[in-house]
């Protein structure tokens, strides 16, 4: 851990690249900025990161069919889709990247380095790369190999749908469990933005696979489908518990953090009016463009009466502190609900610090997400291999412990009791409002609480939302696209 726990932001592009101002003291110390984050990655072997190998089979790729973006990403590539014959080819004319997808699934991170400095150049010219500084303005911070990692995304939802369409179960779900296992690796890159990003395509996977498992499920072996449940999704890191606890905090933020308080303080550690008006007023202007007018001359009024950099530091620690506790302890909490640091900080001595963690908050909530996708995958393939074995759907989810999937997977990160999920019977049809309509089912369906903490029969979904329920099984996208099972 670095000595100086500041904070986190919300938009790195927006907010890091805003805090590395182009002066010339920032500039100067960008060589060691750049050796500070590359340090983690340098303590683990080559063989041990999967980024070479992986960008390596990605040059070789074919282009998609279509731009992936909204409209073609993981989530809404299926066999049904308007141009599925040419998606299909695509997939099966890339092997080579499923090949390097599994080879890597073993690796310990993803390992991509921050500057371009010896970075082999056809990564470069391809944007597999993090950019801090580009063309030598450090008020620049791009993160372009995220688009590959959501390529790749689309690539193995393409080719699992194919495989599967084949009757090849295994082969598509090996290629699956190691996507997965390679995006948890690049959950533990060192910048807010690289992990939020990680962290979503992940979650986003984990429900293509419950798309997949209920489509396909009643058509794989029972042994198979126990196997995914006990043996393979619950082993997506060596390291990791079911609620996901490994994975950190960014520390590269709060190197970008140091800067800006070197940045915007004279030696001698008071406020510099000039430097810190134009650095604030561009910060609070890039994250909401409205608020421009008259933006400098406020910054330059709060300067005057701004905590020293002493006095700065000390709050940005305390703050962060109390962020990285909650951080650590169960997803809901009696110290959860306590007030924290940050909203009983002074909004005008500190308005500095106020501007930039404002947000911070955005990482508990995908965390969350994902940790209930994650649980809710591990028990979706249970349930689905309980029903394949024994000819029906479980009345009550107890019965498929162990058996068909370990019972600590059985864990609602939305409950301020850390329980489980939910669990009930639907013998007769039930109507489930959600982003895809109103969506039918029969049989079971699981859900957890999501942000309001309250189970509300699953009469309304959200994935990953405030309020309504978070319905994990069966597949509502399946189900709506008239997929059956």
């Amino acid at each position: 851990m670095h000595s100086i726990r500041s904070l986190v932001f919300r938009s790195l592009p927006v907010l890091a690249a805003s805090m590395l101002l182009a002066t010339g003291t920032a500039r100067a110390q960008s060589t060691e900025l750049l050796k500070k984050l590359n340090a983690p990655a340098g303590r683990v072997a080559e063989k041990s990161k999967s980024a070479t190998r992986l960008f390596t089979a990605y040059l070789d790729m074919t282009k998609p069919p279509q731009e992936v973006g909204e409209d073609f990403n993981q989530t809404n590539i299926w066999p049904g889709m308007e141009d599925w014959a040419a998606v299909s080819k695509w997939a099966e004319a890339n092997g080579n990247m499923g090949k390097a997808l599994v080879e890597s699934e073993g690796c310990q991170i993803l390992g991509v380095p921050y500057g371009t400095t010896g970075v082999d150049p056809k990564f470069v010219e391809r944007g597999l790369v993090a950019e801090i500084g580009v063309g030598g303005d450090l008020s620049k911070v791009r993160f372009p190999y995220l688009d590959a990692l959501e390529t790749i995304s689309a690539y193995v939802a393409a080719d699992m749908y194919r495989l599967c369409e084949a009757g090849s179960f295994e082969p598509a779900f090996k290629l699956g469990i190691a996507h997965l296992r390679v995006l948890r690796q690049a959950c533990d890159a060192q910048m807010f933005e690289e992990k939020l990003s990680a962290m979503g395509m992940l979650a986003n996977a984990f429900s293509v696979h419950r798309d997949l498992l209920f489509v396909y499920g009643g058509k794989m072996t029972p042994e198979y489908l126990r196997t995914l449940a006990t043996k393979e999704y619950p082993f997506l890191k060596a390291s990791d518990n079911e609620r996901l606890k490994r994975i950190e905090m960014p520390e590269g933020d709060l190197l970008v953090a140091e800067e800006l308080m070197k940045s915007v303080f004279s030696s001698d550690g008071v406020v510099s009016d000039e430097k810190f008006a134009k650095t604030f007023s561009g910060l609070q202007s890039a994250a909401a463009p409205l608020t421009t007018f008259g933006a400098n001359k406020r910054w330059a009024k709060i300067a005057g009466v701004h905590g020293s950099l002493d006095a700065s530091s000390k709050k940005l620690n305390a703050i962060y502190d109390d962020w990285w506790r909650r951080w650590r302890l169960p997803q809901y909490g009696p110290m959860i609900a306590l007030p924290t640091v940050y909203s009983k900080t002074n909004p005008v001595k500190y308005a500095a610090v106020v501007l930039a963690v404002r947000d911070i908050d955005q990482l508990f909530g995908m965390r969350r997400r994902l940790v209930a996708e994650f649980g809710g995958t591990v028990a979706s393939a249970g349930i689905a291999a309980y029903r394949r074995e024994l000819g029906q759907w479980p009345d009550d989810i107890k019965k498929a412990y162990t058996q068909f999937f370990p019972k600590r997977f059985n864990f609602d990160p939305y409950d301020i009791e850390g329980g489980q999920f939910f669990f009930e019977t639907v013998t007769r049809e039930r109507g489930v409002d959600s982003e895809f309509g109103r969506v039918d089912i029969t049989g079971c369906v699981l859900y957890a609480r999501n942000d309001d903490h309250q189970g509300n029969s699953a009469a309304r979904h959200a994935e990953g939302g405030k309020a309504d329920d978070f319905v994990l099984w069966p597949s509502l996208r399946a189900i709506s696209r008239g997929q059956a099972k």
